[in-house]
């Protein structure tokens, strides 16, 4: 895979966020106004391509528009690659002029520091070059033990103290050794470092004065890895560490695993850092020099047209099955697609094998009983089926019979009683009544 083809895979997430995102807002749009400038703006910022970058990019597009009397919003995406290629500017690649040349790798952890110096030492060696390496972090835990892995698989030279020591003094040592045995290259791995820790900056500068100091005219390249995919936080940290080191170029890591990308041109356009590397992928061959024209034609690579391949492909597949065709061809008749089958093939279809006669026997006889038995039981179902019926019709007539003979028998007896309760209450009724005196008795008393 071609250099061009590697950083083009590379960019495809920051390609299908942000590039897409600027064709999108122009096909959103029939007309050029300052609303789609503002969109393309918009769309610019949150692709990390920076608020000040972006605001730049749509003066500048604004007045190319005008200058040129586009009115199309379609014309514009080629105005905003020419502008960009122009803010990337010239490149830069690294200056290993001297003899040795040294290579100062700042950065946070885990932006790639220790897998950076791995990569160049593995290129440089196989590019002829005699490396030596000075294990400067001494700050973090096994930092030097990684970097002894990596040294020892690309074959180059290391200098190293104890855990804990002065990171100045193994810089020295690593300067002086390389002199001595004439190395073309000393690349010096250092701590970590945030801008809250101000004693680990206070040992970056002594760093650099020690390298100015013991390599005075040597080329020297004091590279920040930044992690492509904090964005613009590595922006930030560009800027921080810009105020304790000189720092000559840049190191942009993991851009494959991000769609951010744009901070390339964030960076070079708000701190005039140039960027000299880039890690497109994990491979100790996917640390490439950076090539802004390369960059600038990966990134605003357009896609294929889906329709268009479609159809392409169908025209090719047309065209081979038109050359694979015979000019003659005799008409297809019933008996040319449906042959009789011989006799013999017929056969082996009709005729079963003895291999499976005898158990399709075997297993006829172990059911031929079974069967016999339900076939039975299904013919007896009728005459059954009547015996149940009778037999429950009865039982439920004499239930009823019995039911209503209890329930005559209840009712008597109520009849009965209230019968006999009512005469009682008759007779006790008539005894107690005053007896009434009778119409004449008065005369027969006045007598």
């Amino acid at each position: 895979m071609g250099i061009f083809s590697k950083i083009r895979d590379g960019l495809k997430k920051t390609r299908d966020s942000v590039i897409k995102g600027l064709r999108k807002a122009l096909g959103s749009f029939t007309k050029i106004d300052e609303e789609l400038f503002e969109q393309l703006e918009e769309t610019m910022i949150m692709g990390d391509m920076g608020a000040e970058t972006a605001v730049q990019i749509c003066d500048q597009l604004r007045s190319r528009v005008k200058e040129r009397g586009i009115t199309d919003p379609n014309d514009i995406m080629g105005l905003i690659q020419e502008i960009t290629a122009e803010m990337m500017g010239e490149d830069e690649g690294l200056d290993l002029s001297t003899t040795p040349s040294v290579i100062l790798v700042i950065g946070v952890n885990g932006a790639g520091k220790t897998t950076t110096i791995g990569k160049l030492c593995h290129q440089f060696k196989n590019g002829g070059k005699r490396v030596l390496v000075a294990a400067a972090d001494t700050f973090r835990a096994a930092a030097i033990d990684q970097l002894a892995v990596w040294t020892e698989r690309s074959g180059v030279e290391l200098v190293r103290h104890a855990e804990g020591s002065d990171p100045a003094a193994v810089v020295f040592d690593a300067i002086t050794a390389a002199k001595a045995r004439g190395c073309d290259v000393v690349i010096c791995d250092t701590a970590g470092r945030l801008h809250n820790k101000k004693n680990l900056m206070q040992e970056l500068a002594k760093i650099n004065r020690i390298i100015d100091r013991e390599a005075e005219g040597c080329a020297k390249e004091c590279l920040l890895v930044l992690d492509a995919t904090t964005g613009q936080n590595a922006v930030s940290q560009a800027r921080l560490f810009q105020e304790v080191a000189p720092i000559t170029g840049i190191v942009l890591t993991k851009l494959d695993g991000t769609a951010k990308g744009g901070i390339v041109i964030s960076i070079k356009h708000e701190l005039g850092i140039p960027v000299k590397l880039i890690g497109v992928g994990e491979g100790i061959d996917d640390l490439q020099p950076f090539d802004s024209k390369s960059f600038i034609d990966a990134l605003f690579d357009r896609e294929p047209d889906e329709d268009s391949d479609a159809e392409k492909s169908s025209e090719a597949d047309t065209a081979a099955d038109a050359a694979a065709e015979p000019e003659e061809t005799e008409p297809v008749t019933e008996e040319a697609v449906m042959p009789e089958p011989l006799p013999e093939t017929a056969a082996s279809f009709t005729e079963p094998e003895a291999a499976f006669a005898e158990p399709v026997q075997e297993f006829a006889e172990a059911i031929a009983e079974p069967v016999q038995t339900v076939t039975e039981q299904a013919e007896a179902l009728p005459e059954t089926a009547a015996v149940i019926a009778e037999e429950t019709v009865q039982q439920a007539a004499g239930t009823t019979e019995e039911t209503f003979r209890q329930i005559a028998d209840t009712a008597e007896d109520a009849v009965q009683q209230t019968a006999e309760t009512a005469e009682a209450a008759a007779e006790e009724t008539v005894g107690e009544a005053p007896k009434k005196k009778g119409f004449f008795s008065f005369f027969r008393r006045k007598k």
